[in-house]
């Protein structure tokens, strides 16, 4: 199983993670992988969020950040947590996957 999931609002972070984390667990060999952008991009490049990131990406959830809300926010990509992958659009990361089969879980 292939899931990308999207999250836009701080509010749903902790929900998405839990969801990604349940994935893994039910499904070991599942590819899961999480697009940060618009109001939520801020999280990937807090250093309190570091740890957490990290855990997730060492169970094998890629994390992504969108380049396009990095810039509407006037975030420096430098600040982001080392490990999350940069895309230009986090939108067209979603739609991209959506197009080679991923399933697209919205919270």
């Amino acid at each position: 199983m292939k899931a990308i999931i999207n999250v836009t609002e701080p509010g749903k972070i902790n929900v998405t993670i839990a969801s990604a984390l349940n994935l893994i667990r039910e499904d070991p060999e599942a590819t899961v992988e999480i697009v940060f952008h618009s109001d939520a991009i801020a999280y990937v490049c807090s250093n309190e969020n570091e740890e957490r990131l990290s855990s997730l990406m060492s169970k094998g959830v890629d994390i992504v950040a969108c380049r396009n809300s990095l810039i509407a926010k006037k975030l420096n990509e430098k600040s982001v947590v080392k490990g999350v992958r940069i895309v230009n659009a986090g939108i067209y990361e979603v739609l991209k996957k959506e197009s080679e089969g991923w399933l697209y879980i919205k919270l």
